[in-house]
C-alpha cells in the first residue's frame, strides 16, 4: 500500500512542502511527515522534517524523536540517529527499542545488544527487536540463547518471538525447540496463531525432514495465503517428494490460487530431486505462457540442476549460454555437480573455472578445479591451482558439524576432540 500523508497536511510534492508554513506543525503532523520520509526513503525531505522539528522545539519529545531515530535508521544514518536519542534526556523503553532496532536492521549486532542490554524494563517488542536482529544476521545460536534468557525474565513472548525462535531453529535444525514452541502454542491459545506463525512451523518441519509434521501442520490451520502453498510446496520439493510437490501445485490451481515465481521454483526444485526433466521443462514454459512470469536466474539455475542431474549436460551448458540472464553461481555448480557425477570432467573444468571467475574466494570451487585436472591427468595444472590458493592465501577450512542434546545445538569443528 503506498505511503500517504497525514490529513493535516496538504498534498504536495514533497513531505517538507507539505507541512503547514503559516503556522508551527502539530506534533502529530510532524510524527506523520517523518513516517512518510521512512517509508519513501526520502532523506532530503526527511532532513527538512527534521529541521522543522528543532525550529518547533521538540527534538526532545521521546515520541518524536523515536519518530526521527526511525527515519535516520532507514537511511542508514546511525550518527544521526544516535544524536537524535541523545538528545532527549529521559528515554523510556519505546525510544530505546527505537534505535535498537535501527542498530539491527542495520547489522549493528554488536551496538544492538550493548543498547539492549541497558534498557532496564525490557518489553515483549525490546525482545523481538533483538531476537529479530540475530537471526537475520545469520546468528541462529545467539538468538535461541536470547530466546532462553527471556523465558527466565518476566516478559511472556508473542507470535513475533516464536516466528523469530522459529526462524533461528530452522537455520540450524534445532528440531526439539521447534516441537516446545508447538507445544506450547496448543497450551497457550491466547498467543495469536498467524499464518506466518503457521508458515514458520511448517518449514521447521518440512526443514528437519518432518515432512509428514510440516502437512498435518499445514493441514490444520484452517487460514492459508500464497506463502502457505509455497512454504509447503518447497518442503515437498527439498525432502524429494517430486510427486506430492505436483499435485499439491495442482491442487492449488484448482483452488485459484495463483502461483507467483516462488511456487515456480518449488515446483523445478521437485522435479529435480525426483529427475522429472520434461515436467520440468514444461514448468517454464507454463509460467510464461500462462502467467505471464518471466523466468529469472534463480528458475533457470533449476532447470540447469534437472538437467545436469539427468546427465543432459550439453543441453544445460547450451541453457547456461542461451539464457537471457546472466547464470549464477548456483547455476554453473549444478553443472559442475552433473560432469562430476556423469564422468564429463573437460566440461567440468570449463564450469569450475567459470565459478572461480564468479566467486574468486571461494576454496570449495578451487579445490573441484584442482581436482578434476588430476581427474584428466593434467598433474601440472593441477599443482598450478594448489599454488595459486597458497598465494592467494586460500585454504581448507575445517569441516563443522551440528548435533542437538536435549534441545541444546553443539557445533564440532573436525579434529575437535
Amino acid at each position: 500500500m503506498a505511503a500517504t500523508l497525514p490529513s493535516e497536511l496538504s498534498i504536495s510534492h514533497s513531505t517538507h512542502d507539505a507541512l503547514p508554513r503559516s503556522r508551527v506543525p502539530s506534533k502529530s503532523a510532524l510524527i506523520s511527515a517523518m513516517k512518510v520520509s521512512s517509508l519513501l526513503a526520502s532523506s532530503h525531505d526527511g532532513r527538512a522534517v527534521h529541521a522543522r522539528v528543532v525550529k518547533a522545539g521538540l527534538g526532545t519529545d521521546r515520541f518524536v524523536a523515536s519518530s526521527v531515530i526511525s527515519f535516520y535508521s532507514s537511511c542508514s544514518d546511525l550518527d544521526s540517529a544516535r544524536k537524535a536519542f541523545d538528545g532527549v534526556l529521559v528515554k523510556d523503553v519505546a525510544l530505546q527499542t527505537a534505535l535498537l532496532i535501527g542498530y539491527a536492521q542495520n547489522g549493528e549486532i554488536t551496538q544492538a545488544r550493548a543498547l539492549f542490554d541497558g534498557v532496564m524494563e525490557k518489553d515483549v517488542v525490546a525482545w523481538n527487536a533483538m531476537l529479530s536482529a540475530y537471526t537475520h544476521c545469520g546468528l541462529p545460536l545467539d538468538a535461541l540463547q536470547l530466546f532462553r534468557e527471556m523465558q527466565m525474565s518476566n516478559c511472556r513472548p508473542n507470535e513475533v518471538t516464536l516466528i523469530g525462535a522459529l526462524s533461528a531453529c530452522s537455520q540450524i535444525g534445532c528440531l526439539a525447540l521447534g516441537e516446545w514452541i508447538h507445544g506450547y502454542l496448543r497450551r497457550h491459545p491466547e498467543v495469536r496463531r498467524t499464518t506466518t506463525l503457521n508458515n514458520s512451523l511448517v518449514h521447521l518441519y518440512a526443514k528437519c525432514g518432518k515432512i509428514n509434521a510440516a502437512l498435518d501442520t499445514f493441514l490444520e490451520h484452517g487460514s492459508r495465503d500464497l506463502e502457505s502453498w509455497n512454504t509447503m510446496l518447497t518442503g515437498f520439493a527439498i525432502n524429494g517428494c517430486g510427486t506430492s510437490a505436483l499435485s499439491l501445485f495442482s491442487q492449488m490451481m484448482k483452488l485459484g490460487v495463483r502461483p507467483d515465481r516462488i511456487s515456480f521454483v518449488g515446483v523445478l526444485m521437485a522435479c529435480s530431486h525426483f529427475g522429472m526433466v520434461d515436467d520440468a521443462r514444461r514448468c517454464l514454459d507454463c509460467m510464461t505462457r500462462f502467467y505471464g512470469i518471466e523466468p529469472s536466474a534463480e528458475h533457470y539455475g533449476c532447470l540447469v540442476d534437472v538437467l545436469s542431474r539427468g546427465g543432459h549436460l550439453d543441453e544445460a551448458r547450451s541453457l547456461l549460454e542461451s539464457m537471457p540472464c546472466e547464470a549464477d553461481a548456483s547455476a554453473w555448480g549444478a553443472l559442475l555437480g552433473g560432469c562430476f557425477a556423469h564422468g564429463k570432467y573437460e566440461l567440468g573444468i570449463e564450469a569450475a573455472v567459470h565459478l572461480i571467475q564468479l566467486q574468486p574466494l571461494e576454496e570449495g570451487r578451487y579445490v573441484a578445479l584442482q581436482n578434476l585436472y588430476a581427474m584428466v591427468g593434467r598433474t601440472e595444472d593441477a599443482l598450478r591451482v594448489r599454488k595459486v590458493m597458497c598465494d592467494m592465501g586460500i585454504r581448507r577450512s575445517s569441516g563443522t558439524s551440528m548435533i542437538e542434546v536435549e534441545g541444546v545445538v553443539h557445533e564440532f569443528l573436525a579434529g575437535d576432540l
